[in-house]
């Protein structure tokens, strides 16, 4: 799971929680394997050719990426489309270095047109950088957050199908 939110702890992060876990459910998946990969605490924002990571990076999160078999990667909407944040991360791969990877794009926002507008552009890089995003994008929005579990849940029921054409090692 992968959580582009500048804030840590973020309502972004409890969806993407909530996401992976009715998908790992409904695919048969124990949830043990879950690996977060929380942006706001383990990069730095660098425009240089090598990313800063945080004193509590741990393991590269670049090869948790790409070690990835199922890869929830969840968004605010920050000016109707996602993070600058996840923005920098995701600038680290290059083309097709998410080949093989099955990716869910989950987004935040204020506004249904920001909440499109995220997931859909969150999608185009995934798609851009070859993972596969079998599914539409989940956009939620900030006033359905209470209700998250449930939204995932519906949105699990109608697409773990197409997800799961792929073996799954959840991050």
């Amino acid at each position: 799971m992968l959580v582009g939110n500048p804030r840590a702890g973020s309502r972004t992060r409890g969806l993407a929680e909530a996401v992976t876990a009715a998908l790992l459910e409904r695919l048969g998946e124990p949830p043990s394997g879950v690996h977060v990969l929380e942006l706001s605490e383990i990069v730095g924002v660098s425009f240089g050719p090598e990313p800063a990571y945080g004193a509590t990076a741990g393991p590269d999160p670049l090869a948790a990426v790409r070690s990835a078999r199922l890869l929830i990667v969840a968004t605010p909407a920050y000016k109707g489309s996602y993070t600058g944040l996840l923005k920098a991360f995701l600038d680290q791969f290059g083309h097709r270095q998410l080949a093989g990877i099955t990716a869910v794009p989950v987004a935040v926002a204020a506004s249904p047109a920001h909440a499109d507008a995220a997931a859909s552009a969150l999608r185009d890089v995934l798609v851009e950088l070859s993972a596969r995003v079998p599914a539409p994008p989940l956009a939620v929005l900030e006033s359905r957050l209470a209700d998250g579990r449930e939204i995932a849940a519906q949105w699990a029921d109608q697409h773990a199908g197409a997800v799961a054409h792929h073996p799954v090692t959840a991050v």
